[in-house]
């Protein structure tokens, strides 16, 4: 199972970062666009798109590498068994909003891919597309934070923290 989760985090990792690539290309093009005198229309609303969708497809695994900002002020001061209980109390609430979230996100792609909704601008760019890219994020963010809570409750520690010990130490 956890090798399965470990290519679902790699391929939403792997989809963010296209869509980062996405934007760099899109910004090239408007920029050698302008120099040539020809222009790139709806660039800007495609990259803000990219980056809706690089964002949500990215939370997942930045989670698991333990590259979120997580606020430790009640955590540093809390030992044993305290902890691990106000940790599991935080991720259940995280795993109630993160699902929550991701299941309207999904309704909402599917609205707009059932009404033909798309973009305002000259392209017409389907709604849809985006929206499905965040709701696989959501999704993804959320099996994450289930795997922690899992790894919590089985006396593991979850993956976030090596990463966030990795991070306090440079």
């Amino acid at each position: 199972m956890r090798r399965l989760l470990d290519y679902l985090f790699k391929f939403s990792a792997v989809l963010a970062a296209a869509f980062l690539v996405i934007i760099a290309l899109l910004i090239l093009a408007q920029s050698l666009g302008r120099l040539v005198g020809i222009a790139v229309h709806d660039a800007n609303e495609l990259a803000g798109f990219s980056l809706a969708a690089g964002t949500f497809l990215a939370l997942g695994p930045a989670l698991r590498a333990g590259t979120h900002i997580r606020v430790m002020i009640v955590l540093s001061h809390l030992k044993g068994r305290a902890r691990r209980a106000v940790e599991a109390i935080t991720l259940l609430a995280a795993i109630y909003l993160a699902g929550y979230f991701a299941w309207w996100m999904a309704v909402l792609a599917q609205e707009s891919f059932s009404y033909g909704d798309t973009s305002p601008g000259v392209l017409a760019f389907p709604l849809w597309i985006p929206q499905t890219a965040m709701a696989f994020g959501l999704v993804v963010f959320t099996i994450a934070l289930l795997e922690a809570f899992v790894d919590l409750l089985a006396g593991r520690e979850p993956a976030f923290v090596g990463g966030e010990a990795n991070e306090l130490n440079e």
